[in-house]
């Protein structure tokens, strides 16, 4: 593993694990790049990628004194997330996917403003979602979002409004992260699973007592990208979502007071998706873990759980769970 120099204090720290992605990787580095805004370190993790990509971020970094590199073995998304923050040195961490891109060159201006007036812990923002070439987006998390609600002081009440509009949700790269918050906890993504996202996200809203929020959505995400990481492991996706969640219920468990059922209630809007993306899975084990985590449900603060119980109350779970899988392949 090797990276550059970078002497200077910043803003943010924007990480960008690289694997296979060349076709993509131009937009992605420069959506950053074009940012009005220049407070920042882009540290590029290349993840042992067997195309271009190793070479094109030597050559992005020769040129712009703002990039940091890596070059490592693969070890997946996590790992290479992971090799980021080690050497990260902004007070804010913001995570991109190589495959994904900023379309607003204002974004890190904007959401600098934004914290800088909060000096919130953590701050979300919404997204773009791409199924295809030529297809046009949809969007995530986008409408009357009241930012006071979220800034205010209490804590509980912030994360309640959160979860109960499903703004808080299990992705890391929506998310600007106070650095110290990670390295005070330690905090790192776990190897070898897809949804390493959730049970980090998790722990976010532990760690963090002040919240911020950004509404424009600037992320652009492609979603089912051909040779993506999720890409045809449906049973592995659900597996690992059912670990995250089995985690969650425990954790949430051995807390008490409010944020038991709000953690309970992240993980139970999280447990809802797992059930709408389970259609492919034969394995009788995921199946019965399925069935066996919906008591999670009971944790309905999120207004979309609440309506997944009011289906499960008159048609039952198994229907439940086919009509949730037939709204997904709908929506896709």
């Amino acid at each position: 593993m090797n990276s550059s120099s970078f002497p200077k204090e910043v803003f943010y720290s924007v990480i960008v694990p690289i694997y296979n992605v060349e076709q993509y990787l131009p937009q992605c580095v420069e959506s950053v790049l074009s940012q009005t805004c220049d407070d920042y370190e882009l540290v590029l993790v290349d993840d042992g990628s067997p195309d271009n990509c190793g070479k094109m971020i030597d050559d992005y970094a020769a040129k712009n004194a703002n990039i940091r590199v890596i070059h490592k073995k693969n070890g997946g998304l996590s790992s290479a997330r992971n090799a980021g923050l080690e050497i990260a040195t902004g007070k804010y961490v913001i995570f991109l996917d190589s495959d994904d891109f900023w379309d607003d060159n204002s974004a890190l201006k904007n959401i600098k403003d934004n914290l800088s007036e909060s000096n919130a812990d953590l701050l979300v923002f919404p997204a773009k979602r791409y199924y295809g070439e030529g297809m046009k987006p949809t969007f995530i998390m986008i409408s009357d979002i009241d930012r006071k609600k979220i800034t205010c002081p209490s804590k509980e009440k912030s994360v309640r409004y959160m979860i109960a509009n499903n703004i808080y949700r299990a992705a890391a790269w929506n998310k600007v992260i106070k650095r110290s918050i990670i390295d005070d906890h330690n905090m790192q993504f776990k190897n070898g699973y897809l949804s390493e996202d959730m049970d980090w996200c998790g722990d976010l809203l532990l760690y963090c007592n002040s919240f911020d929020f950004y509404s424009s959505p600037f992320y652009c995400y492609r979603q089912q990208r051909k040779g993506s990481i999720t890409s045809g492991k449906t049973e592995k996706l659900v597996s690992d979502k059912l670990y995250m969640c089995e985690k969650g219920l425990k954790q949430a468990k051995q807390i008490s007071g409010k944020m038991q059922i709000l953690l309970g209630s992240y993980y139970a809007y999280e447990y809802s998706v797992a059930l709408g993306v389970s259609s492919g899975v034969r394995d009788k084990k995921i199946k019965s873990k399925l069935k066996r985590l919906q008591e999670l449900l009971k944790f309905d603060v999120s207004n979309k759980v609440q309506k997944v119980n009011k289906i499960k109350r008159i048609l039952g779970y198994s229907i439940t769970r086919l009509v949730l899988c037939a709204f997904v392949k709908i929506k896709k």
